[in-house]
């Protein structure tokens, strides 16, 4: 059964829609601007990575195919698109390569559908940084609080992949703002947006799940779009009996997402991936990577074994020979027999020349082994290390490194962005873009900074 307000509080989408509206930059707790910052600045360095996605030249084809105005930047790209077709790019770019955020407690990834939004439109607008950090924010708050208010066992027990349903309402919230949208407005922009709620598991593990962040995009970007013009909707989307989120998707605590609505942030519970690859295997290369153990070398391990949660065991166990870029990103075993041969793990790893070593597959074979453990978290890993002389090597890895429980420092945050930025850009490009996001509040002109993404190399 849908929950509803409490007495006293607004329905949901006009509380909703309040918040975004009334938002102001002084009024962001200085923890969660923070945290709002770096996920934009990580979500523009995971599309300007996004270019080695295995499907990426599809998607911009498509994209380019979706009106010629080109008003709005790809970036990465020295050509424009329309603000339509720019959102769809931007926002596939950012989870090409599978190394974007994501709101763990119901498994969404939230930065693909509402910063591609916000800076099309903050492009178009002229807007400042500060105006886009705020619309960002609000995005982000929303969709995380809806998030949060959905009872996600029985959506996700439904089939239903969060991103292509919820994420459309923070696209729709963030760029809405842009646009100056009313409070009036923002609630029809967000009645839209669920309009065009869609997606599902039945894309797993093919990359239609990408798809859904992209799409979620382009939904949130069109509903504001409409909004706009005056075009109207249902005024509660989110508690109505027939037809609602909650009552068609899975019930839901509107007064848990109204709750200390803006003053606790829900926003700050987005975690970042700090290397490319599904979030269940991020545990994982955490137990490997980052915990200072000294891995033998492959050639002196007997075993690998994995321990993982039943769920995650049930998603992952048939992708140890992964038949392409996606699949590897995916791969318990691939991920762990890549790692351990060469000592860390990248995009590059999953390309044909080391996904068809038979050397790898033959090392997975033999010696890598997945097993459900009911006692690991989701999300969590249990790796066993078995040398060939019988020593053993256990690491319990409860959280990833990104995550609220494990939070990356801002150095290792500004690593991953200049790795991905400057696979795309050159040095001067990434370092003035770094620059700038690192500190939007002086940016005066998005269009400014979003030109900077059209380095030396792009093509």
């Amino acid at each position: 059964m849908s929950g509803h307000s409490h007495p006293g509080q607004p329905p949901l989408t006009a509380g909703l829609a309040d918040f975004a509206h009334g938002l102001r930059r002084p009024a962001v707790a200085a923890s969660a601007a923070d945290h709002s910052s770096a996920l934009i600045m990580d979500a523009i360095g995971c599309a300007l990575a996004g270019w080695a996605g295995e499907e990426t030249p599809q998607v911009l084809r498509a994209a380019r195919l979706l009106g010629g105005s080109g008003e709005a930047t790809v970036l990465g790209d020295a050509r424009t698109a329309s603000l339509i077709g720019s959102t769809l790019a931007n926002a596939y770019l950012t989870t090409a390569v599978t190394a974007c955020d994501v709101y763990a407690p119901a498994h969404c990834h939230i930065t693909p559908e509402v910063v591609p939004a916000a800076l099309a439109v903050a492009e178009a607008e002229h807007a400042s940084g500060a105006d886009l950090l705020t619309a960002v924010t609000a995005g982000l708050e929303v969709t995380s609080r809806l998030l949060r208010a959905m009872d996600y066992a029985e959506f996700r027990g439904r089939g239903w992949h969060a991103p292509g349903v919820i994420g459309p309402v923070g696209a729709a919230v963030a760029a809405g703002r842009l646009l100056g949208l009313g409070a009036s407005e923002l609630q029809m922009a967000m009645s839209l947006a669920v309009s065009q709620a869609a997606g599902t598991f039945a894309a797993w593990p093919t990359a239609a799940v990408k798809f859904h962040q992209a799409r979620g995009a382009m939904a949130g970007l069109l509903a504001a779009l409409l909004a706009a013009e005056g075009f109207a909707a249902s005024p509660e989307p989110f508690e109505a009996p027939d037809g609602g989120l909650f009552a068609s998707y899975a019930p839901g605590d509107a007064s848990s997402a109204l709750a200390a609505l803006g003053s606790h942030w829900e926003l700050e519970q987005i975690s970042v991936r700090l290397w490319p690859g599904a979030t269940a295997v991020q545990a994982l290369i955490t137990a490997l990577l980052a915990r200072g153990v000294r891995l033998p070398p492959a050639s002196d391990l007997a075993r690998i074994e994995i321990g993982v949660s039943p769920a995650t065991h049930a998603s992952h166990r048939d992708l140890a020979h992964p038949a392409g870029c996606f699949e590897a990103l995916l791969s318990f075993h691939y991920i762990a027999a890549a790692t351990v041969t060469h000592g860390r793990f990248g995009i590059d790893l999953t390309e044909p020349q080391y996904r068809e070593d038979r050397g790898l597959a033959d090392f997975i074979d033999e010696h890598i082994v997945l097993v459900p453990d009911p006692a690991v978290p989701r999300g969590g890993a249990h790796v066993r290390l078995t040398a060939r002389n019988g020593q053993v090597t256990d690491i319990h890895q409860e959280h990833a490194l990104g995550t609220p429980q494990l939070p990356a420092s801002r150095e290792q945050l500004a690593d991953k962005f200049r790795d991905n930025a400057r696979s795309r850009l050159s040095s001067q490009s990434a370092d003035e873009l770094a620059a700038g996001l690192n500190d939007l509040d002086l940016v005066g002109d998005c269009a400014d900074l979003l030109g900077l993404t059209r380095g030396a190399s792009a093509s």
